[in-house]
Order: structure tokens, then sequence, then C-alpha cells
């Protein structure tokens, strides 16, 4: 029987545990989705209906809220979380008092969301993108875009999704839903985020990628050692919050 070497870290690569790797709540086990508010604390939200905070400079974690459903994404903004459930639900939470109330429900199975404006946009499990307007009604704005677990927007107001069906990084226009192919994996992205620079960023397998979504240039930016980490959210710092037995900040994910 032939035994295959443990991985060894080349220049580059990110070990998990190190200096550009830290487990920084250990308590926090395993969220389905992160969300950094860029303002000093993190958003974890569970499968189990509970979200809770993680305040970066003292370590607490608290509970915001819970029995919110089966929960597999959030965003933060404005000083809400905007939660969504494989029920097919939309929810608000009020983050300073916990209360919440509901978008949007009887909508198919809902994934990734993210605010854009005075708009909510989520993904679900038709391959659509649906927009929900503050105090309006869900409406479709895009469709034939597979599965994708997230959902992100430039400043321009441009939509990026990652089909883990057939390894496609999506740009979408949700004014016209025209969608282009910005890359493709022979492997499942399984998260997407926009950077500060402009660029898009995703991981496949324990590779973080990203490509210029203007020149479709995709280039490598590192590996993602020690850790089984399935996906990664950015904040405006650079850094990216992963989770796997615990919360993780990988320091300068975007400088890399």
């Amino acid at each position: 029987m032939t035994l295959t070497a443990p991985a060894v870290a080349a220049t580059g690569d990110v070990k998990c545990p190190s200096t550009d790797c830290v487990r920084i709540a250990p308590a926090a086990g395993s969220p389905v989705a992160i969300a950094p508010d860029n303002a000093g604390a993190v958003y974890l939200a569970y499968s189990g209906g509970d979200l809770l905070e993680l305040d970066l400079a003292t370590g607490a974690l608290d509970t915001v809220t819970t029995g919110l459903g089966n929960l597999r994404g959030v965003a933060v903004a404005g000083g809400n979380a905007y939660i969504t459930s494989f029920d097919g639900r939309l929810q608000q939470v009020d983050l300073a008092t916990g209360s919440h109330r509901t978008l949007a429900a009887g909508l198919p199975s809902l994934f990734g969301v993210a605010r854009f404006g005075t708009t909510t946009y989520v993904t679900d499990g038709n391959g659509e993108i649906v927009a929900v307007p503050d105090g309006g009604t869900a409406r479709v704005v895009a469709t034939g875009l597979g599965f994708s677990y997230g959902l992100a927007f430039d400043k321009a107001g441009l939509a990026y999704t990652a089909d883990m069906g057939q390894g496609r990084i999506l740009q979408t226009n949700v004014t016209t839903g025209a969608t282009r192919v910005l890359a493709s994996e022979a492997y499942e992205p399984t998260s997407i985020s926009v950077g500060g620079d402009g660029l898009v960023y995703f991981q496949v397998g324990d590779e973080v990628k990203r490509v210029n979504p203007t020149t479709g240039v995709q280039s490598h930016v590192t590996n993602l050692l020690g850790i089984n980490a399935f996906s990664f959210s950015l904040a405006a710092s650079g850094d990216a919050y992963t989770a796997n037995d615990g919360l993780w900040r990988i320091n300068g994910l975007t400088s890399r």
C-alpha cells in the first residue's frame, strides 16, 4: 500500500494555524455563513437558526437572536442582518435589538444574500437571482445561473455568483438580467467575494483565486492548508473569515 505524503506548504501558501491564519473564536463551532460588518464585528449564521456576533476587539461571542429557521446566508448593512433560509424565507434582523421580520416567504430554497442600495438580492435553488426591494415584493431578475451558495456585488452594482454545478464564475447585470462567464473551473467554486481592489475572489478546493472582471484575467492567490474550509468572506480590510471548528481569520488575503 502506498501512502500519500502530507501536504507541504509552498511559498505563498497559507498554513493554518500560523501568523497568517489565526483561529479567533474556537467556540464559534461551524457557522454556515459569515458576514463581517467592517466596524469591529463579525456575524455568524447557523443552520439551527441562531445568529451570533463576534466582537473582534474583545473576542466576546454573543447571541443576537435565535429561532430563525434553517439558515443558509447572511449579509450585514445599515444596522441590520439579512438572512436566507432553506425554507425560502428572507428575514431582516435588527442587530441592536435582535427583533426580526420576514421580508419575503414562499420562495424556493434561498442561499446567497447581498444588499445593494435599498434592495436585498438572494440566490435560490432554481438558479435565479431574486430582488426584494425595501417595501416591495420579490421578483426574479436573472435566471440560468446554476447553484451558487454565495452572492456579491461590485461598486457599479454588478452581481457575482459561483456556479458550483458547472464550475462557472458569473457576472450578472441585475437590471437587464444579462450574464457572462468570467471564469470556468474544473472543480466547483464554493465562495464569491469582491475585494476592495475590485477583483473577484473565489475558492476552489483549497485554492483561493481571483479574476479581473474587466479583463477576465485570472490568477492564483494562495492555498489554504491545515483546515477544511468550504468558503470564505472578505472584509473591507482585505482580511478573510472562514469556519472550520471555530472561526478563522486569514490576514491580508487580498494583498497576497
